[in-house]
């Protein structure tokens, strides 16, 4: 296998439709179902070529694209398992674009790609960490009107000492540590992904059907602004999770309806970490320097301006 992706994010889905199109052999990795879903969803570029009728018959071209999409791997792994599928696959690039607060999973990756290169004398330079633009995230730090936090416990703390309605725009993991908010089921309107596992949790827990939002973002303004002006909002917390994230548009939102915003900063990233584009590139040189197909030389060869030889 040439190339690892471990995916979850909007980066990796762009890695995923790159690899789509240059017909890269690779194999993504995802957490869940609804990860797997993600990937394999239309795309609005995917689908820009049907315009002209929607029962066309496939092109050759997106036939061969079906047929050479990459393999996808559900499932959460420990780094023992990563390092067993290292083994397995022997690939020749891994790329991390796991999202920018799973810092866990990060930490199993890059533990496991260190041990698979002592063991088996791999390429040095085998993983890259794809990281999200910051731009957002700067210009948050200088918002005096906003509070600030390491963690969701800090955060929780924080709401303990206020009064009423708080939309959570922080996902599912951090549930426990939501319930200890001091009336959480009357003051917290929770939002989350549509994935009845992940509601059944929460109503399990006493979160009244209410108080759950279940939809899949990044959201308009607009949207956040109504949600919040309905549910009586004084506090949104979340992530600041860039303009993937949909950061800009919560916080707008949150200034003109007057809600305080929280946010829980990300965990420390490592400056050696790359963009979508420049991982891109890093598939193209990396593959086709090691003797990659023959498509995917070509494609090496295209994209850096560079005419292959007879």
């Amino acid at each position: 296998m040439d190339l690892i992706v471990f995916a979850g994010t909007s980066e990796g889905r762009r890695l995923y439709d790159f690899c789509v199109e240059r017909r890269i052999d690779a194999l993504f990795c995802v957490a869940t179902d609804y990860g797997r879903e993600t990937l394999c969803a239309p795309s609005g570029e995917s689908s820009a070529g049907s315009s002209a009728g929607g029962d066309a018959e496939p092109s050759g071209h997106q036939r061969i694209q079906e047929l050479c999409k990459p393999k996808i791997r559900v499932g959460r792994m420990e780094a023992k398992e990563m390092e067993t599928l290292f083994r397995t696959e022997n690939p020749r690039l891994v790329i991390d674009a796991t999202h920018p607060y799973a810092a866990q999973a990060t930490e199993n990756i890059q533990a496991a790609v260190e041990r698979y290169v002592r063991a088996e004398g791999a390429e040095k330079q085998l993983y890259c960490r794809v990281r999200r633009e910051t731009r957002e995230r700067e210009e948050a730090s200088a918002e005096s009107s906003v509070e600030r936090f390491a963690d969701m416990a800090q955060a929780i703390d924080y709401l303990n000492g206020t009064r009423g309605n708080v939309l959570v725009a922080t996902g599912s993991r951090e549930m426990d540590t939501l319930c200890k908010l001091n009336a959480y089921a009357e003051r917290a309107y929770v939002r989350i992904l549509p994935n009845p596992d992940i509601l059944q949790a929460f109503l399990d827990r006493g979160f009244p059907p209410g108080h759950m939002i279940c939809m899949q973002g990044p959201f308009t303004e607009e949207l956040n602004l109504a949600l919040m002006r309905q549910c009586g909002i004084r506090y949104l917390l979340t992530k600041q999770s860039g303009a993937a994230g949909g950061y800009p548009e919560k916080r707008r939102a949150a200034q003109e309806a007057g809600v305080k915003l929280l946010v829980i900063q990300p965990p420390r990233e490592d400056a050696a970490g790359c963009s979508v584009e420049e991982a891109q590139e890093m598939i193209l040189e990396r593959l086709a320097l090691q003797g990659a197909g023959g498509s995917m030389r070509e494609s090496a060869a295209e994209h850096t301006g560079r005419k292959r030889k007879p």
